[in-house]
């Protein structure tokens, strides 16, 4: 329980990502400019400095995904924790489908 209390929204799962991939802060990966703001109808960073528009989840495997950052962090959990199956997790979390595209 204490898990999903910890990453119970998008936000708090966003926040925990920004600060595992920039713990000294943000850093634009073009430029390394430190200071970008948010550009939230689409959920991307851009650069203050050179506009490079850039996303918690780029170079991750969660790049370019639809499912919600919740369900990755609870996906991952369970991996983790039960050494759960593919077939296991899509049944548990209510997945229509696993393979990527």
């Amino acid at each position: 329980m204490d898990f999903q209390t910890l990453f119970a929204t998008e936000n708090a799962c966003r926040a925990y990502l920004m600060q595992s991939r920039w713990p000294e802060g943000f850093a634009c990966p073009v430029c390394h400019h430190a200071a970008a703001y948010e550009l939230r109808s689409r959920d991307l960073l851009k650069c203050g400095d050179c506009g490079h528009q850039t996303s918690v989840t780029a170079g991750t495997v969660m790049h370019g995904t639809r499912v919600p950052l919740r369900l990755w962090f609870w996906a991952a959990y369970l991996v983790a924790t039960s050494g759960i199956s593919a077939v296991q997790l899509q049944r548990q979390l209510d997945v229509k489908r696993y393979e990527t595209a």
